[in-house]
């Protein structure tokens, strides 16, 4: 079910009438209802399937508690349910990665049939929910959740529908201190209104349609000019932050709205001036993930230089494979790695006592966000499937058409775009801007709605899926 979608409206609705008429036990049903309704809504295999992995987790969870209790390790414990989860993991979402992989390497004919003999459908929201279960499960062990949790807390907890496809990857103190006290005010109201607008904007209107731009260059990528390569590729990275900042938008609205309140995964990425504050301002949740229960447990930066920097590179390695079952996001998520480790080592090591002027700070920030959008080369190519890495090649060779190729239809249109999320990162990069503008909701809530209703009639194509959901 996607939020830009009429079943989405009328579910929330009729969740939001009924939440906010029963009294605080009965709310969490009505929550876990409209969760189950709001998963099973495409595929009823799946949500028995997620249910299964859910009451299989819950039972090592309560297993761990009762290990803690008695004072017996739980190592082994929570080592057994990693594996499942990634087992589970695995199964669907990198089974055809490990048999094209396995037939390359060996040339061996069994491996391509055990490859194509075998369909596999990916279950929605597979590699968030097994994160989610994962830093559960992790935190139960390294004792930051020391009390048990009841069947149907924990159950909503991963089920909450909100965040349930595409995050934010919650914790457990995101969301379970607040479980039995959902509260809304004014200005829970307001703001939940204002992500609502701005995240159907950035989908909707922006999103979608730098995706209707740029889509015919990745067909025939050799036959454009260098400079329309360059622009799409900063319209792709933009066209990902809309996308993915605006489901994310919504699934925060949808929350305070309905008493609670989720993390943020972007804080304007855009106008960063390093590459580590850029990573630390983009998909935060998963950022965040990968150092506690990746990077720190692999020893972090606590055993040598060159140990720190190779547990960074590998962990953003791991992340790309997170994104998908190909050598693209792998590739994407080592390029990321190299940059933030080439950072880290040429970084000063005394922070000089005047910042630095303006021209720097510009210059910093163009380059952070370049490199960025020449990540998205391996990021897009992963799309093309077995085609990934010719994609990538005639991508990057496409760079040598300074004086052909064709040139991007609609580009100028494409920039006003590209421009547009610019000034939408600065409301996240400046939260006084944004509580400017919740002081005139009663103005601009109305002509806002209005104004995105009309844009979403003329730019409005009926509503594209999030490009996150394939994850």
């Amino acid at each position: 079910m996607l939020f830009n979608s009429l079943p989405f409206l009328f579910l929330f609705l009729i969740t939001y009438l009924i939440y906010w008429n029963v009294d605080g036990p009965a709310k969490k049903k009505v929550l876990l209802v409209s969760s189950l309704l709001f998963y099973g809504y495409s595929h009823i295999a799946f949500l028995i399937h997620f249910l299964l992995v859910i009451g299989i987790n819950y039972y090592f969870s309560l297993k761990l508690w009762e290990n803690k209790e008695k004072g017996k390790s739980t190592s082994g414990l929570l080592k057994c349910a990693i594996v499942l989860n990634a087992i589970n993991l695995a199964s669907f979402k990198y089974y055809y990665f490990v048999m094209d992989s396995l037939s390359s390497t060996t040339g061996m004919e069994l491996w391509q049939k055990l490859g194509t003999s075998v369909e596999i459908l990916l279950p929605l929201a597979i590699s968030f929910y097994t994160f989610q279960l994962i830093a559960l499960q992790v935190d139960i062990h390294r004792d930051l959740i020391p009390n048990r949790i009841g069947s149907g807390d924990y159950f909503l907890f991963i089920l909450f529908f909100p965040q349930l496809i595409a995050g934010p990857i919650m914790r457990s103190a995101d969301f379970l201190p607040k479980l039995d006290h959902p509260s809304i005010d004014k200005h829970g109201m307001k703001q939940g209104i204002f992500l609502l607008i701005f995240g159907l904007f950035k989908k909707s209107v922006l999103a979608d349609s730098i995706a209707g731009i740029i889509s015919p260059l990745y067909v025939e990528p050799g036959q454009y000019h260098a400079a329309s390569i360059y622009i799409a590729a900063l319209g792709f990275i933009c066209q990902v932050y809309c996308d993915f900042s605006g489901y994310t938008d919504i699934a925060r609205g949808s929350a305070f709205l309905l008493g609670y309140e989720i993390p943020e995964n972007f804080r304007g990425p855009f106008l960063s001036f390093t590459f580590r504050e850029f990573w630390g301002r983009w998909h935060i949740t998963l950022s965040t993930w990968l150092r506690d229960y990746i990077y720190i447990p692999l020893g972090g930066s606590r055993k040598g230089e060159f140990r720190s920097q190779w547990n960074l590179f590998l962990t953003m390695c791991l992340g790309g494979l997170w994104h998908g079952a190909n050598i693209a996001f792998v590739l994407w998520g080592a390029y990321l790695g190299l940059i933030l480790v080439v950072e880290r080592i040429l970084e000063p090591k005394h922070t000089p006592n005047a910042g630095p002027s303006k021209a720097v700070r510009f210059l910093r920030n163009a380059i952070t966000v370049n490199l960025f959008a020449f990540s998205g080369i391996f990021f897009r190519s992963g799309s093309a499937g077995k085609n990934s890495l010719t994609l990538i090649f005639e991508l990057i060779g496409g760079f040598k058409n300074l004086f052909s190729g064709k040139i991007l239809p609609r580009w100028e249109e494409l920039l006003l775009f590209i421009f547009l999320t610019i000034g939408l990162n600065a409301l996240q990069y400046f939260p006084q801007l944004m509580e400017k503008i919740e002081k005139r909701s009663t103005i601009l809530i109305p002509t806002l709605s209005v104004i995105l209703l009309l844009l979403l009639g003329v730019f409005g194509d009926g509503g594209g899926e999030f490009i996150y959901f394939q994850f």
